[in-house]
């Protein structure tokens, strides 16, 4: 059979979708899913090829998500063939999943048939009647966590995101799932119920989908979410930001005897927290192949920051949102860059990338900084609100969908932006009057002067 990472999704690039909402994840499944069905297709060519070179007189076919055999047989007992012939075209369904896996023990079943068609041995036993269907014995979940990552990566390609999404799930599974115990309807629910909080609960039913959809159970996953309560988030506001760059200076000033390596870390976060600041980044997007070339490139002529295609949503050029910002945190200075060169030269893993993105926030939490890297990054969003960007435009900048802009990041949108937003609002309704007011002098003042011109030149004609 295909070796499905090498042969199967090597020609295969998934959409790169702007966020990880349930359009974009529906997005990739059904990219991917119409990749494997034609690779699936494919590969039932050449296993019939096969079977038609040596000679065995069956063939496979996929219908609806399962591989049929079909062949020329005896009749069944009590059918009856209208022309009075004792042998007719039939289609055996034996269960078989529509899958690489499912092909290989298809193949298989169809050359045993072809056996007993060639001795003239076949016989219609409840195998072959559908009574007795082909199904794959019942196993534990500590059972299937064994051959769990093998599963997941034969339905997608294998990639940095890919890898990085895994991680979270077999997470999920070990925490939630790994039990001595068959796999079955009650058993799953039961599993998913062991998560208490709205996150791990959404986690723990993704999950479940898979599993469910693996060993066809039947399970309304709905009534197992929990409501999604808001919690508050310590947004950093302008102020907050500027001043909180200067911490990374007063940080080592506290330190008695600063070790060098301490000096080069202090930088390279300090020259982080600048980036996220300006851009909305991130913070994988910073460690994860940044084009840092580019940034300090004479050719940047717009300031702009390159993600590299391998990130959560892929390559994106971001604008700076506080172009002044650029210069206050000094973040194209050569030594910091060439330090956050040598930082994220490294080969990066879902597991390394996590830890460097975990080292950030608890440096953050270190030097006494208020605020998570995220909440820089929520920053900008609800900034980008408040200077009237359109919303489409600060989403693509930000590298999530409209749909998550105004339904997730609003939710951070707290009181003081929203009376901001309404003081704005009225500021720039009374400009706008006053410039109606102006209009209105500069009208009556237009009318006034065409008055006394028509009134020199019937002097100068007279």
């Amino acid at each position: 059979m295909k070796d499905i990472q090498g042969e199967v999704f090597n020609d295969f690039e998934a959409p790169t979708t702007t966020d990880g909402s349930f359009t974009g994840r529906q997005t990739v499944a059904k990219a991917t899913q119409k990749h494997l069905q034609m690779k699936l297709e494919q590969e039932i060519v050449e296993v019939n090829q096969r079977l038609k070179t040596s000679k065995t007189k069956v063939t496979i076919h996929s219908r609806k998500g399962t591989i049929q055999l079909r062949a020329t047989l005896p009749l069944k007992p009590m059918d009856v063939d209208l022309k009075g012939k004792h042998r007719k075209q039939y289609t055996i369904s034996l269960g078989i999943p529509a899958s690489f896996d499912g092909l290989k023990t298809a193949e298989e079943e169809a050359q045993e048939l072809g056996k007993l068609i060639a001795r003239q041995t076949f016989a219609w036993t409840d195998k072959y009647l559908g009574i007795k269907a082909y199904k794959k014995e019942s196993i534990s979940f500590r059972e299937f966590y064994e051959q769990f990552e093998s599963f997941y990566f034969s339905t997608r390609k294998r990639n940095l995101k890919s890898e990085n999404t895994y991680q979270g799930v077999i997470r999920c599974y070990r925490r939630h799932f790994l039990q001595d115990i068959p796999i079955n309807s009650e058993n799953l629910v039961n599993c998913i119920l062991t998560s208490k909080t709205p996150h791990t609960r959404e986690h723990a039913i993704k999950l479940g989908y898979i599993i469910a959809k693996k060993f066809n159970l039947k399970i309304d996953f709905k009534i197992l979410k929990l409501k999604i309560e808001k919690n508050e988030r310590n947004i950093p506001s302008d102020k907050d930001i500027t001043m909180g760059y200067f911490c990374f200076d007063l940080h080592l000033q506290k330190i008695k005897a600063v070790k060098p390596k301490s000096i080069k870390s202090n930088k390279i976060y300090k020259l982080i927290y600048g980036l996220i600041a300006v851009y909305g980044l991130r913070p994988r997007e910073i460690m994860n192949q940044p084009d840092l070339n580019w940034f300090v490139s004479s050719e940047n002529k717009n300031c702009t920051f390159k993600v590299h295609e391998s990130n959560k949503t892929g390559y994106r050029e971001v604008f700076p949102f506080v172009s002044e910002w650029v210069e206050l945190f000094d973040i194209k200075n050569p030594e910091n860059i060439n330090l956050l060169k040598d930082y994220v030269d490294r080969e990066i893993t879902p597991s390394s990338l996590a830890g460097m993105v975990t080292n950030l926030s608890k440096f953050f939490s270190n030097i006494g900084l208020k605020f998570t890297p995220y909440d820089l990054r929520h920053a900008c969003a609800i900034r980008a609100h408040l200077q009237g960007v359109p919303i489409k435009a600060a989403s693509d900048n930000l590298g999530h969908s409209v749909d998550i802009h105004t339904k997730v990041y609003q939710r951070w949108f707290g009181l003081e932006n929203r009376r901001k937003a309404f003081q704005q609002t009225a500021e720039n309704n009374n400009e706008v009057d006053k410039l109606k007011d102006e209009v209105l002098c500069l009208n009556k003042r237009i009318n006034q002067l065409e008055t006394e011109l028509a009134r020199y030149k019937l002097k100068v004609m007279m």
